[in-house]
């Protein structure tokens, strides 16, 4: 049968094509593609005759929900070459790889002591994560969410959605880490040290003297008595 030869010799071709094409890529080469389709769990792109599957992960450095909010299918991109297994043919590809990594710059964008605007990205039993721009997301413990007063979960006090302002209190690079605190707690605590400070100032005490506001105020009432 001519037709079902043609075919055959077709996919034979079309494997060797293959074949070559996997010999002359690796991993971690930067490669353009086309979108060719989409899917809930990622993006396919078709890499000069052999496609490869970009995971949701990989689709920028913040969270993506829907790959259609990223790509379209006919899309041009430049893509990095993240693994390949020669021996399944396949081939997982990285969009975040291309891009800036927002991380480089959070020193500098988000200084300890700093106060910034966020939304709350996720709620967990251990905090609440915000985040301050793409890619940057930074936490408040759970004890550092009641004011002094213990609570069972963050949502008692936030709600995924809520736009808060937050200070941030430590930054670890290495880790990509950003601990926050509410803003409000924050200057709070920063008007208690300010008011002890002064009361210290004024009344000539060392700072091992006494240690809270409410300490200090007693003793300067006892004082006057």
């Amino acid at each position: 049968n001519i037709i079902v030869s043609r075919r055959v010799l077709l996919e034979e071709e079309q494997q060797r094509l293959k074949e070559e094409s996997l010999g002359a890529i690796s991993e971690g080469i930067t490669i353009s593609g086309t979108v060719t389709s989409l899917r809930d769990f990622g993006a396919f792109i078709d890499i000069g005759g052999m496609e490869g599957l970009i995971p949701m992960s990989e689709l920028g450095w913040s969270r993506v929900k829907d790959v259609r909010d990223v790509l379209s299918v006919g899309q041009q991109v430049q893509v990095v070459i993240k693994t390949i297994d020669r021996e399944k043919e396949r081939i997982s590809l990285s969009l975040k790889d291309t891009l800036a990594d927002p991380w480089e710059r959070v020193g500098e964008q988000y200084p300890e002591g700093s106060f910034h605007t966020g939304i709350v990205a996720r709620l967990a039993p251990f905090g609440a994560f915000v985040t301050l721009s793409d890619g940057v997301d930074g936490l408040i413990h759970i004890s550092r969410l009641g004011a002094g007063k213990r609570i069972n979960h963050p949502r008692e006090i936030l709600q995924e959605g809520d736009s808060v302002e937050v200070k941030v209190e430590s930054f670890d690079q290495a880790n990509r880490r950003l601990s926050l605190v509410l803003a409000g707690a924050a200057r709070a605590a920063d008007e208690e040290e300010a008011s002890i400070a002064e009361y210290r100032r004024q009344e000539g005490e060392a700072p091992s003297g006494m240690g809270t506001l409410g300490e200090m105020l007693l003793a300067k009432s006892k004082k006057k008595k």
